[in-house]
């Protein structure tokens, strides 16, 4: 019974994975397979009918979630069960690009092939599990998808680089490196989906390019520092944030604090005496012409 239920997943996963291929050719060629498909499936899956089935599919990704966050095995067999039930026969038209389904079918099998494993490893359960999860919720929800969360903790992770570089740590650099990649492997399905392959494909080879940075043995430090201005560019692209917006305080590389704070405190204080003297000089240079007056309204309130 399982052989004949994960045959029919396969079937279903390597459906999405071909589509790629499928659109990719000329309209002659279209025609031709489209012309092999049975006319029940040519048809448009009406919207409201969609709409349900996204939402049973969505529910059955959050469930699945849960039960393999908490290490509940059975559950999430049933759990994985109904969401491939789901999947069979949706339309994916308008939702998502051609790379966006890729993604989503690459999720699936990641979590299929973590389940059936004889050993399990609670790591990879929690971390495919989470990329479903938020893969299935960006395609359901495009404006406030869970995955644009992430925006605060990726900023924090790069901000911990710039930190590390500010620092000359090699060992901080890395980790805040490591952390940041890790989550973006979290969210990249979802926002494949959601986002243009072409903000992907740069991004991807910033992580690259980052990952070989932080592990070099040599310090680097302006193709480092050029590479973290690079990565708060891109991520605030990635999440649509505005380019002026700061993403993390510049950490510069300061060698004695406190000589910074004394100059700082005395041009405040320089600045605070000029203004006294000015006020100084105006107060003896005007004289009231209602001094007496002046003097006796004083009290008046």
């Amino acid at each position: 019974m399982k052989a004949a239920k994960w045959k029919r997943v396969k079937t279903v996963l390597l459906c999405l994975l071909a589509l790629p291929a499928v659109l990719s050719q000329g309209p002659a060629e279209q025609a031709e397979a489209a012309a092999s498909v049975p006319a029940q499936e040519a048809v448009k899956q009406p919207e409201r009918e969609r709409a349900e089935k996204l939402a049973s599919f969505e529910q059955a990704a959050e469930d699945l979630y849960r039960a393999m966050q908490e290490g509940k095995t059975q559950e999430a067999h049933w759990d994985m069960d109904r969401l491939t039930e789901n999947l069979e026969g949706l339309s994916f038209k308008g939702l998502t690009s051609v790379e966006g389904i890729h993604a989503l079918a690459e999720s699936i099998m990641d979590v299929r092939e973590s389940l059936v494993r004889a050993e399990v490893s609670p790591e990879e359960w929690a971390e495919s599990s989470a990329k479903l999860r938020l893969a299935v919720n960006s395609l359901v929800h495009k404006d406030k998808a869970l995955w644009l969360q992430y925006y605060k903790i990726m900023s924090d992770d790069l901000a911990n680089m710039s930190k590390g570089r500010a620092e000359g740590s090699r060992t901080l650099l890395r980790e805040a490196f490591l952390a940041l990649k890790s989550h973006y492997e979290v969210i990249r399905p979802a926002a494949v989906i959601d986002k243009n392959p072409s903000e992907i494909n740069r991004l991807d080879s910033w992580m690259s390019y980052a990952d070989r940075l932080s592990s070099d043995s040599t310090w680097d430090e302006p193709a480092i520092s050029g590479a973290i201005e690079q990565g708060d560019r891109l991520i605030k692209e990635l999440f649509g944030r505005r380019g002026d917006e700061p993403v993390f305080l510049p950490v510069g590389s300061i060698g004695n604090p406190w000589q910074w704070g004394l100059l700082i405190g005395g041009w405040i204080l320089l600045a605070l005496a000029y203004t006294g003297l000015r006020k100084y000089r105006a107060d003896q240079s005007v004289t009231s012409v209602h001094a007496k007056r002046d003097r006796a309204d004083s009290y008046r309130f």
